[in-house]
């Protein structure tokens, strides 16, 4: 049966869809009540604090992760997908907790020698964990195709972590610290509901011993998840630099509260087309996968078409939006302190768009194993970035850095472009010796 089964594909994509849909509603209600609660510089301190655990699951977990999507295929054929749980949680969880801990007593040896709060390294921990956590078995709903319950965990996570940021707000005060536990304890409840509740792809029925022929599918897949991922580590610093870095530029050259501004209208631009983004990654990112598992040329082009088709045209109505609606959008979604940066939102809505277009590029190159190059584009990427940003936000402030975001994400999109054809081209080359030395 072909993979392309239409009314599989919508309920799939129905499914994210609306996951998404929900939770941008929780993210966007989020930003209004909590640009309400906090000045734009504790804002902007929160942002930092976030940044700092996800440059964290990035190093540790992300890398990693982007290989259960690889090999979940095969191993699913192979009824094995219980071997892929236990190799890629073992590398994943020793790495989380080494990290945790060293973050712990990082945040308390600053905390001596600086005016910083001992149990923000703590709090920075105990986020990399849970979201390690959470990330672990939405990997496995994805690639499992298991969208309606990929999204139930979703809308709930993402409603969750804003509630219980602005409870803890309002019960421990106004301040980054308070909101950023509020998040872990959000993520928390949910990961342990959702153990409890949803059965998760690769679990053992029941307890059995391992034989010596499984134990040693282990070691081999361990070893193929890490040759797999080991040039995404470095990506993980550099994909962090182009997403997250540029508020700590702005926070350098400029202040706190202009970090806050930033944010507050970064989130709002943004998330329309992070939504989108991530509805062909689950939806669609799976078939080519398995496209390319069949070896079906045919297929793997029809999926290709279908994902750059759908980001473009939603990029396009996107940008369109922002220009014609961020006066309502602002006043509807932001506390009256931050809507002097309105007008910034088309700009970011513009790079956004492009970014989106890029990160389908970006799939392809994953899809057809060349992690160097992905590695060769996010590195690129993000340096182009920082030199377009110190500069304008030297000369031209907050406005200089906005614009810039436009600029390096085109400058993307050209190279992810070129970088998946080349990543195709040798992929295929290296199946056809397979084929003709087999």
């Amino acid at each position: 049966m072909s993979i392309f089964n239409r009314s599989r594909i919508l309920r799939d994509g129905g499914w994210v869809a609306l996951g998404q849909v929900l939770s941008a509603a929780a993210a966007l209600i989020s930003i209004r009540i909590m640009t309400e609660l906090l000045s734009p510089e504790e804002f902007g301190r929160l942002t930092l604090l976030v940044g700092a655990a996800a440059l964290a699951l990035g190093l540790v977990s992300t890398p990693r992760l982007q290989a259960v999507i690889r090999f979940y295929p095969e191993c699913s054929k192979n009824e094995r997908l219980w071997i892929l749980r236990r190799a890629a949680g073992s590398l994943i969880y020793s790495l989380v907790m080494v990290a945790a801990l060293l973050i712990s007593l990082g945040g308390g040896i600053i905390s001596v020698v600086s005016d910083q709060l001992w149990h923000i390294g703590l709090l920075i921990a105990a986020m990399l964990v849970i979201d390690s956590l959470y990330a672990f078995e939405q990997a496995f709903l994805n690639a499992a195709r298991r969208q309606r319950a990929a999204a139930i965990v979703q809308t709930a996570n993402a409603w969750s972590r804003p509630l219980m940021a602005i409870c803890s707000a309002w019960l421990f005060g106004y301040n980054a610290e308070a909101a950023l536990a509020g998040y872990i304890v959000g993520s928390g409840l949910i990961l342990i509901a959702s153990r409890c509740l949803v059965r998760f792809e690769g679990s053992l029925p029941e307890p059995r011993i391992i034989t010596p022929s499984e134990s040693e599918a282990q070691i081999e897949l361990s070893t193929a998840i890490k040759r797999y991922a080991l040039p995404l580590a470095p990506l993980a610093v550099f994909g962090w630099l182009s997403g997250m870095g540029d508020r700590y530029i702005i926070a350098g050259i400029l202040s706190l509260s202009e970090v806050g501004l930033y944010a507050a209208v970064y989130g709002l631009a943004s998330r329309p087309f992070l939504m989108l983004s991530t509805i062909i990654e689950q939806t669609l990112r799976p078939i080519l996968q398995n496209a390319i598992a069949d070896g079906s040329n045919k297929e793997i082009d029809i999926a290709k078409r279908r994902m750059l088709i759908t980001s473009s045209i939603g990029a396009t109505v996107g940008v369109t939006a922002f220009v014609f609606l961020k006066d309502p959008v602002g006043y509807v979604f932001l506390a009256e302190e931050y809507r002097s940066a309105i007008d910034l939102m088309p700009w970011i809505a513009l790079g956004y768009a492009l970014l989106c277009i890029s990160s389908i590029f970006t799939r392809f190159c994953y899809a057809f194993d060349a992690t160097r190059y992905v590695l060769a584009l996010t590195v690129s990427g993000s340096l182009i970035g920082i030199a377009v940003l110190i500069p304008a936000a030297i000369f031209y402030g907050l406005h200089g850095a906005v614009l810039a975001v436009p600029v390096r994400f085109g400058i993307e999109l050209a190279l992810s472009k070129l970088l998946s054809r080349k990543a195709e081209r040798r992929y295929i080359i290296a199946q056809r010796r397979t084929h003709e030395s087999a």
